[in-house]
């Protein structure tokens, strides 16, 4: 009897350490990652920085981590992204590619075998950058007149707050001289030169201005008409 009891005795010692550590198995519970985003800085026209910080892994390795962008919220690693290293701690990202005065949503992430842990959104906008424009030729050339104009191909991501042409007769002409106001849009435009003297040589560049700055179009050159002498009196 004595030899029953104790088998029994260490049967059921057994079973107990076995329940005990499934138990303490199936008590570990693995999650997503828990990560947070860091400051956006150095923002220029199509770039900027941030980074994060994983400080959790949820109880599985982290095999990736970085950051992800777009113009629409919320970003998710299906949009543009780094890859910045996997396991916990603090990384870096280098964010390239950007768009000119331009909104963008971030967040930090990072993945294990349970998924993607995403941080709290940010928001930046990045620089905008003077426009682009060429100078239209110079036509109607009269000894007081001509016409002109430009073609402002890209806003710079801000919007146009003035175009026109400029004119001097000297070299490289700005909107300190002489000049048209010819609109706010993209797109072509047409500018009247008026005031001039005959037989004089002008210099004429088109222009834009935006909150970046001013931008000129090519410089083109041209002469006016000479003046026609006083008719004769008629006796």
């Amino acid at each position: 009897m004595k030899t029953t009891s104790a088998f029994y005795s260490v049967l059921l010692v057994g079973l107990l350490c076995i329940l005990i550590f499934s138990c303490s198995k199936q008590g570990t519970i693995k999650t997503i990652p828990i990560v947070s985003v860091s400051v956006v800085t150095n923002i220029t026209a199509s770039s900027a920085s941030a980074g994060g910080m994983v400080s959790a892994d949820g109880g599985s390795t982290v095999t990736s981590r970085g950051v992800c962008w777009s113009t629409s919220q919320p970003p998710s690693t299906s949009n543009s992204k780094t890859s910045d290293g996997t396991g916990t701690g603090s990384f870096t990202s280098s964010i390239a590619g950007l768009s000119p005065g331009t909104t963008y949503y971030l967040m930090a992430y990072a993945i294990n075998s349970l998924g993607t842990g995403y941080s709290s959104q940010s928001t930046f906008t990045t620089s905008a950058l003077p426009p682009v424009i060429t100078t239209a030729a110079i036509t109607t050339i009269t000894s007081t007149s001509a016409s002109s104009g430009g073609t402002i191909t890209s806003n710079g991501g801000s919007t146009i707050t003035a175009s026109g042409v400029c004119w001097s007769t000297n070299q490289n002409p700005g909107i300190t001289d002489s000049k048209t106001t010819d609109g706010s849009a993209t797109g072509s435009y047409t500018s009247s030169i008026t005031g001039l003297t005959g037989g004089t040589n002008y210099y004429v560049r088109a222009y834009a201005t935006n909150k970046a700055g001013t931008a000129y179009g090519n410089q083109l050159t041209f002469t006016t008409a000479q003046d026609l002498p006083p008719a004769p009196p008629v006796w």
